[in-house]
């Protein structure tokens, strides 16, 4: 049966749909299989850029090109502390023809508790952090170091999962530790996409 299908396959043209066809991948139809393929080889070919905290980061400006500036998100008392802006709506952390992004790592420079477990939120969307929490718009990351004095975050990219969001999206990050008014210094860094 199976050769049968080839043949017939071979017969009408549509193998070389596939081996031989050009695609438009990201450029062309939406969640066809051509785009889901030049996604996830976006995702892991691509260009990365890193991105520290302006010296006020809000939610139309947060991000700034430095090493010097962390972003530094507090802990509530075993639960979220407050959603502190990461990126704006004027902010394009990615190339200036990306037109969708995504953090694909955080680099944890400092941990006021350096043993117990920490989680960070990273949550995007349009309007407020508390809609998007609401609305599931959000991905987290189990963080723990170990640290010993003079490498308290332990120095080494976590991997982020999100979902690819448009140019212009705000982020946003929590994070919780058993302890209230606890602090997580990171960087994070983007991949962005065409399409």
């Amino acid at each position: 049966m199976i050769g049968l299908i080839e043949r017939l396959a071979t017969m009408l043209g549509y193998t070389s749909k596939i081996d031989s066809a050009t695609t438009l991948g990201l450029a062309g139809t939406s969640n066809s299989l051509a785009y889901r393929v030049h996604e996830i080889e976006k995702h892991f070919h691509n260009v990365e850029r890193w991105w520290g905290a302006l010296a006020a980061p809000d939610e139309t400006n947060a991000i700034e090109a430095n090493v010097t500036r962390p972003f530094v998100a507090v802990s509530g008392a075993d639960t979220w502390g407050a959603a502190i802006p990461i990126c704006g709506t004027d902010d394009n952390p990615v190339l200036a023809t990306d037109v969708k992004f995504d953090i694909h790592r955080l680099l944890i420079t400092d941990l006021d508790d350096e043993t117990d477990p920490w989680r960070i939120r990273i949550i995007w969307g349009t309007g407020t952090s508390a809609d998007a929490i609401a609305a599931g718009q959000w991905s987290e990351i189990m963080v723990e170091s170990n640290a010993v004095p003079g490498n308290r975050a332990g120095g080494q990219p976590l991997d982020v999962i999100m979902r690819r969001e448009d140019v212009g999206t705000k982020l946003w990050a929590q994070c919780w530790n058993n302890t209230n008014l606890e602090t997580m210094s990171f960087f994070w860094g983007a991949h962005g996409y065409a399409g």
